[in-house]
């Protein structure tokens, strides 16, 4: 049984954040992209450049094991996909990115699993863009959420959600910069 859920953020306060370095004038973002993904699969996909930016307390290092400034698209580790891998592989897509980072691996993750009917529209609040909702405070219908970790919803194409289990995982495989501060309210 799920106990609580939080929207999958990261720690920008304490820890660096990756930002994606591109021509907006050649090419869309890779938030962009993700979003008009509508969480399938990327079918064609050129390996982003990120390059890093500093936490909001102005450190600049690769000690961050998430960044989730591009989300709905993650940035990961090596080390946060090998501790979870078993959770992450069937949940989403793995993908090449190139950093600058001389001892730390990075990795693109992007959800593929949405769940449907997930969203309490009288309770959220949201609003309709050009490519789908996008919902500023979600409710979520708890009877409909049937993944243990991670998931994202048809109604919504940007957030991704963890539950209480996914938190424990982390904690437990001691990841940095995983930020569980925004709990989800169920209905």
């Amino acid at each position: 049984m799920i106990n609580k859920i939080y929207i999958l953020k990261s720690d920008t306060k304490n820890y660096a954040s990756f930002i994606q370095d591109y021509d907006p004038d050649k090419t869309e973002s890779i938030i962009g992209l993700a979003m008009d993904q509508r969480w399938e699969v990327f079918e064609k996909y050129e390996p982003i450049i990120l390059e890093l930016d500093g936490s909001d307390t102005g450190k600049k290092n690769y000690k961050l094991d998430i960044s989730g400034s591009l989300r709905p698209f993650y940035i990961l580790s090596q080390q946060a996909l090998e501790k979870l891998n078993d959770i992450l592989v069937e949940k989403g897509q793995i993908l090449p990115v190139i950093t600058e980072s001389k001892r730390k691996k990075f990795f693109g993750y992007y959800p593929t699993n949405p769940l449907a009917k997930c969203l309490d529209r009288e309770k959220s609040i949201y609003s309709e863009a050009e490519r789908g909702l996008i919902v500023d405070k979600p409710v979520l219908i708890a009877k409909n959420i049937t993944e243990e970790y991670i998931f994202s919803i048809e109604e919504d194409i940007g957030c991704v959600f963890v539950t209480d289990k996914f938190k424990q995982r982390v904690e437990n495989a001691g990841l940095l910069a995983f930020d569980f501060s925004r709990e989800i309210e169920l209905s």
